[in-house]
């Protein structure tokens, strides 16, 4: 790895835990404070956070085709941008109507955030180390939440002092990512296949990526639970102190940190092996929180399931989508990080009203079932566009 791969490889992976980990779950980790200061019940709790999901779907959408305009570099900025606005919001925020648009700005960034990195990593990093490079930087969505635990704790009750410090690695970020993505990613060709023109990428539509948006859509589904109101569990439940909170959602965290090897799995054992293990594994930890609540011991276990296995899954459906539009990598991540954003949105508000209704038991045992049946779901090689790596040296 040389050092223009290095330096963008870092970058991008600050974008994705300042984006992701920050400015969009942390908003589960903070919950419970933000409730009293604001006022919110479960429901109210559920529609905000999936206001983060909906302005990531509105933005994932636009940076897969903008990225494709205006290059890689400009994009990201911009994402990092939005995250320090959007949590900058979150801090000032006086009111539930305030709060939830100042949620959603910030989700905003992490749908801006991830087709720039994609389409970087795919002109500048060496095809061989693409898959590894794409998959580490998915996984600093884990290293954005397991940096917020400490925040929590430094800033004992004073979340809009920890949003404010969030906001401030945002800007950071935003000028690391000006010196290490390269300029000239917009106009280079990309790879395509070599039946078809190079001029003319392939369609938006490819055989079997319906697969591929159900998976995603379902995975997005079940995690919302977790994200959302796992904290609230370990509070309401299992009666801890916010400082077990802190702890859980480190861990929950540096667990994620496993995901980053998601691409080497996938090469040894098979795409859909990995798929279908991470969703037991999450299945497990939703129904392990909610039936143990009060024991540490299978609380945190049910943190690092859930954890490694979400970014596992992440990077699973990241390589899946790659696969399918290896001429349009952009797109490919795209599209499944959308539905997991679709599912979040559904599923959050959804898990709200469970609990409201049901309780707490019933919402996480629905949660996990629906994990199972996802499982069911797999990915099929016919329709993907082969990879083949253009003859000359990567662009910087």
């Amino acid at each position: 790895m040389n050092r223009i791969e290095f330096r963008l490889i870092v970058a991008g992976t600050m974008l994705i835990g300042t984006t992701y980990g920050l400015a969009r779950f942390a908003y589960g980790l903070f919950l419970p404070s933000m409730r009293d200061d604001v006022g919110l019940s479960p429901t109210l709790a559920g529609i905000i956070g999936s206001g983060a999901y909906v302005g990531y779907c509105l933005a994932i959408v636009l940076s897969a085709l903008l990225v494709e305009r205006f290059g890689s570099r400009r994009i990201a900025v911009a994402a990092a941008l939005i995250a320090a606005a959007g949590m900058v919001g979150v801090a000032a925020s006086t009111q539930a109507l305030w709060l939830a648009v100042s949620i959603l700005l910030a989700g905003t960034s992490t749908g801006l955030a991830s087709p720039p990195m994609a389409q970087a990593v795919s002109r500048s990093v060496a095809a061989p180390r693409q898959g590894r490079a794409n998959t580490v930087i998915n996984a600093g969505t884990s290293l954005g939440v397991a940096v917020s635990g400490p925040v929590a704790f430094l800033a004992t009750g004073q979340w809009r002092l920890a949003y404010t410090a969030f906001a401030v690695a945002a800007l950071l970020n935003a000028l690391l990512l000006l010196i290490s993505v390269p300029r000239a990613s917009a106009g280079d060709p990309a790879p395509v296949d070599s039946h078809q023109d190079a001029d003319r990428p392939g369609g938006l539509w490819r055989p079997h990526a319906s697969m591929l948006i159900v998976a995603a859509t379902g995975m997005g589904t079940a995690s919302a639970a977790f994200w959302t109101f796992s904290s609230d569990v370990l509070i309401t439940l299992g009666h801890f102190e916010q400082a077990t909170a802190n702890i859980v959602w480190i861990l929950i965290g540096v667990a994620g940190l496993v995901g980053g090897a998601a691409g080497d799995l996938i090469t040894r054992f098979g795409l859909n092996i990995v798929h279908r293990g991470s969703l037991a594994a999450m299945a497990c930890a939703l129904g392990l929180l909610v039936l143990s609540p009060s024991n540490l011991a299978a609380v945190l276990v049910a943190a690092a399931l859930f954890g490694s296995a979400y970014i596992m899954l992440t990077g699973v459906y990241l390589v899946w989508g790659i696969r399918l539009y290896a001429d349009r990598p952009a797109i490919g991540l795209g599209l499944p990080f959308l539905m997991i954003a679709v599912g979040q949105i559904v599923g959050s508000p959804l898990a709200g009203n469970l609990i409201s209704s049901h309780g707490y038991l019933v919402c996480f045992i629905a949660f996990a079932l629906l994990a199972v049946a996802t499982a069911l779901t797999g990915y099929r090689t016919a329709g993907a566009v082969a990879f083949q790596p253009p003859s000359t040296s990567p662009h910087h």
